[in-house]
């Protein structure tokens, strides 16, 4: 049933390395503007925190493939990037693909942010104005520790869905692991065996995401324990 992989096996490697690499980016992009539009919705500026609501509501609402097509084509047009290839892919759609990525998981990540923000002690805020700390170093080195600790399933389970989301690229020609199945399928005129191939490594990736997820939460949890 799998004895094609002795042959395409180099094609699914490329995919993986593809959804790795677009994975990453579009994360390191979800954890920035997440951080940003927190702070934005939190803000005690109107407009900041409506723009935050906007864009929240927008990016939610709205379908992950529609706002990687949207994101593609308007990017295509805007900026001039080069046709580099790279794993198999384009630069012009790699990038804007991550992009995309990053643009859909920053909503989810401003509001994971969000409810670890409020779930901690407004008396802890006090506390480091009352101290002479202003409000900016209060919330990044009292509030924000705290929050992240608490919200480390959430945010990993966001890390996970972004890597699984990553398939959508294939509508604008990334050739991740979903669009190499589906290449090799076509190939051979049955399309079950490389899609099951592709579930395969969609799990793998996911499975050891999570793992590296709770090292990190046990980590962090020891440090909180040995510095109460």
């Amino acid at each position: 049933m799998f004895d094609f992989l002795k042959q395409y096996y180099p094609v699914f490697l490329e995919g993986t390395a593809q959804t790795i690499l677009i994975s990453i980016i579009g994360i390191v992009i979800g954890i920035l503007l997440g951080l940003i539009f927190v702070m934005f919705r939190l803000s005690k500026i109107k407009a900041l925190s409506y723009i935050a609501r906007v864009y929240i509501a927008i990016v939610r609402g709205t379908p992950a493939m529609i706002q990687v097509m949207l994101i593609y084509y308007t990017l295509s047009n805007v900026l001039a990037v080069p046709q580099i290839q790279f794993l198999g892919s384009g630069l012009d759609r790699v990038i804007p693909g991550s992009i995309a990525l990053g643009i859909n998981s920053g909503a989810y990540t401003a509001e994971i942010f969000r409810s670890g923000i409020i779930s901690i002690s407004k008396g802890q805020t006090e506390a480091g104005i009352s101290l002479g700390l202003s409000e900016r170093t209060t919330m990044f080195s009292i509030i924000l520790p705290q929050a992240v600790r608490n919200i480390l399933p959430a945010l990993g389970n966001e890390f996970i869905s972004l890597v699984k989301e990553s398939s959508v690229l294939f509508y604008i020609g990334v050739q991740e692991v979903t669009a190499q199945a589906l290449g090799v399928g076509g190939t051979l005129y049955n399309f079950v065996p490389p899609l099951i191939v592709a579930a395969i490594i969609y799990f793998v990736l996911t499975f050891v995401l999570s793992q590296l997820m709770q090292i990190v939460e046990r980590r962090m949890g020891r440090k909180y324990i040995q510095s109460n």
